[in-house]
């Protein structure tokens, strides 16, 4: 995963966060070219999973490594240009009304992976 893609990310999350910007009704219409809230969700979610699958590190490699071992990348998996991701994370970080929106969707996608997880295990056991 691109070290710049995380970095963004975060920084983004505070402008969202610190934002005093816009706090009553805000345009809700997406531009062309910026990625869908459910699309961007989705997007964020498979960047965590895969950033916490790197920092798991299971297979011991070491930390020059971990790039070319853990070679997740959410982006081409779902078929995102990174011009394309560096826009709409700029569009959203400017409409944090929207961006918590699309981070509320993240929390719920990253619950539901935790309980099917969950639920695998409380089987895994029972047989």
């Amino acid at each position: 995963m691109n070290p710049r893609h995380v970095l963004f990310l975060f920084l983004s999350l505070l402008l969202m966060t610190s934002s005093c910007g816009k706090r009553g009704q805000e345009d809700s219409t997406i531009p062309p070219g910026i990625l869908s809230p459910r699309t961007m969700a989705k997007l964020l979610s498979d960047f965590a999973l895969a950033e916490v699958s790197a920092n798991m590190n299971i297979k011991n490699t070491p930390i020059q490594k971990i790039d070319s071992v853990y070679a997740f990348d959410p982006l081409r998996e779902n078929h995102v240009r990174t011009s394309q991701y560096d826009s709409t994370l700029l569009f959203y970080a400017n409409h944090p009304v929207l961006y918590k929106e699309v981070y509320d969707s993240v929390l719920v996608i990253l619950s539901e992976y935790k309980a099917m997880r969950n639920m695998s295990k409380v089987d895994s056991i029972s047989k």
